[in-house]
């Protein structure tokens, strides 16, 4: 049985393209600190609270990660996050570690497929895919993500996972289902008569994995209420359900390859009960056989924020945690949508197909698992941490127009430089600095009955702050997991002797890079890329001679280069 008195994390991580790095470096930083965390507290228990080295400005509470769910490059990281808490050899990707060795985060999406002579941008403009499939599958090489998924989804040397990772920890990526599943509406009380129901198809799917230990053996539970697979990460049959999954989430869709999934049918025949659980009128068309395969492209084009499954999940789990509001949700969202507005929509046939576009996907947004319930929490169970970056002008600090380096380009921009997604990354790890230390809280009041400790005075020293910051009249609140960089978190005072710059991190240098060199670099790789796509779709040698010749390559470069040059220079990332 859970222990009730532990504060359950759920953390779910929206869709990003390349900005997944900024997601990466997030979680990267709160792993670090909840190990710091740990060890502090392994260092006061095995004293005893009367040994005269007892750490008495310590909090001795507990908080465990149970779900982590992500779409698109969330559900990456929520991977690699399952991934390097089972990994006896991960580093953190601090000052003193500071080309990332041993740290999946950094290595999958800063270094990503980066040599020295042979670059991302290169393996995507390739046409090694073009002439192995014979066919247009993608306008961009995705056997570059392929790659970096063998490298990152590998066995390695395990370890139980850690305290503050729960042993029933479960990973939740979303998929788009293109083969669907169908369900017979009844509507006449019986199903012995199809004819008198109608179909509708659910396109909208997940993966859910747990860990093998000693609570959950491998592969499919016996009960047939229980939804999710176990995952033994020593074998390689289940670490190619993992890649195949996480591939499956990240199809960005015409972009990046869709996938080809087959899983057992009998995860499908369970996902209807667990969907509509025993709803009358309601009978799922389930396929024939052990196996069931399908198309699968990213799971952001239906649920790109699925908080509202990783909280479904978290609350059946955990009913007492949730009644006692012992938990909580934080969305990592590289790019949270800030649309107030809501214009009018013209009238010519363009204007009407982008308003249609928009309309379909916020109301399948809307309408996602568990959204509504998500609306409904306590005060201070729900979190989002965001991309902030401070930039001075004229002596004023204001937001730029853009906070990642990697967001220009509907996301894509980080693909075209190391540099963009190295800022990405460590602006999300001081981002999650900040939201520890002064967002990730609840009020003092609340401690008790929350986190099951009552802080004493030394615990509040360190660590309480107010609201307004710094106002010794403003309502304090006390950190759910706290920063052991900090010597009192009231006046933001970091512990620098032992923790160097890492105890408050500092403004990350904004890059920028050459366009010039990158045309030189590239130009005739991506009119080749172009001139090949032609040629596959249009599988007529000739016409496609014609297209390239005349049209194709130079108009699709002059389109490509002129809105990259225009969305990098208006984010200020050109020189």
């Amino acid at each position: 049985m859970e222990n009730e008195k532990t504060f359950k994390l759920c953390l779910t991580m929206a869709g990003a393209v390349s900005a997944g790095a900024y997601t990466a470096g997030v979680l990267d930083y709160l792993l670090e600190t909840l190990e710091l965390w740990e060890e502090a507290k392994r260092t006061n228990r095995a004293r005893g609270i009367n040994h005269p080295d007892y750490d008495h400005t310590i909090p001795m509470h507990n908080v465990e990660i149970d779900v982590l769910s992500g779409s698109s490059a969330g559900g990456i990281c929520s991977s690699l996050a399952f991934l390097a808490l089972s990994d006896k050899n991960f580093k953190s990707c601090n000052t003193t570690n500071s080309a990332g060795k041993n740290n999946i985060f950094y290595e999958s999406w800063v270094n990503m497929g980066d040599t020295p002579t042979n670059s991302t941008v290169d393996k995507l403009l390739s046409p090694d895919d073009l002439k192995e499939y014979n066919e247009v599958r993608s306008l961009l090489n995705s056997n570059v993500i392929d790659a970096l998924a063998n490298e990152a989804i590998c066995v390695r040397e395990s370890k139980a996972v850690p305290a503050y990772a729960s042993k029933s920890l479960d990973v939740i990526l979303t998929t788009t289902n293109l083969r669907g599943i169908n369900f017979l509406i009844d509507f006449v009380g019986s199903d012995k008569d199809s004819s008198k129901g109608t179909i509708i198809t659910n396109q909208e799917g997940f993966f859910r994995y747990k860990l093998k230990n000693d609570l959950f053996p491998p592969g499919i539970p016996k009960n047939e209420d229980e939804l999710f697979y176990v995952l033994d990460l020593q074998k390689d049959r289940d670490l190619r359900y993992l890649k195949e999954a996480t591939l499956s989430t990240a199809a960005f869709p015409i972009g990046l390859r869709a996938r080809e999934v087959t899983i057992s049918a009998e995860y499908i025949k369970r996902y209807p009960k667990y969907l509509f659980n025993k709803s009358k009128g309601v009978q799922p068309l389930l396929p024939y056989g052990d196996l069931y395969s399908f198309t699968s492209v990213d799971g952001g084009v239906v649920n790109n924020e699925p908080y509202g499954i990783g909280l479904k999940i978290l609350k059946e789990k955990n009913p007492q945690h949730i009644k006692n509001d012992r938990y909580g949700v934080v969305m990592i969202d590289p790019f949270p949508n800030k649309d107030h507005d809501t214009p009018k929509i013209g009238t010519d046939i363009l204007s009407i197909a982008g308003g249609l576009f928009k309309a379909l996907r916020n109301q399948v947004m809307f309408n996602q698992d568990g959204i509504l319930e998500a609306l409904d929490l306590s005060e201070y169970t729900k979190f989002l941490i965001e991309p902030i970056r401070q930039v001075e002008k004229n002596g004023i600090w204001g937001r730029p127009p853009s906070d990642l380096a990697s967001g220009p380009i509907s996301g894509f921009a980080g693909f075209l430089s190391r540099d963009f997604r190295h800022h990405d990354f460590h602006l999300g790890r001081k981002n999650c600095q900040a939201f520890l230390r002064h967002y990730f809280a609840i009020p003092i009041a609340e401690v008790e009955r929350r986190l099951s400790i009552s802080p004493t005075d030394n615990i509040k020293e360190r660590f309480q702050f107010s609201v307004p910051a710094g106002d010794i009249n403003g309502k304090k609140f006390l950190p759910i997991i706290p920063d052991m960089r900090v010597l009192r978190n009231f006046s933001n005072q970091g512990d620098v002797n032992t923790y160097g710059k890492d105890a408050n991190i500092g403004e990350i240098p904004y890059p920028k890079m050459n366009f010039s060199a990158f045309e030189t670099r590239y130009k005739g790789k991506i009119r080749d890329r172009i001139g090949l796509l032609v040629k596959y779709q249009l599988k007529n040698g000739f016409v496609a001679f014609l297209a390239n010749q005349f049209y194709a390559k130079k108009a699709g470069y002059n389109f490509i280069k002129e809105s990259l040059e225009k969305e990098l220079r208006s984010n200020n990332l050109l020189h």
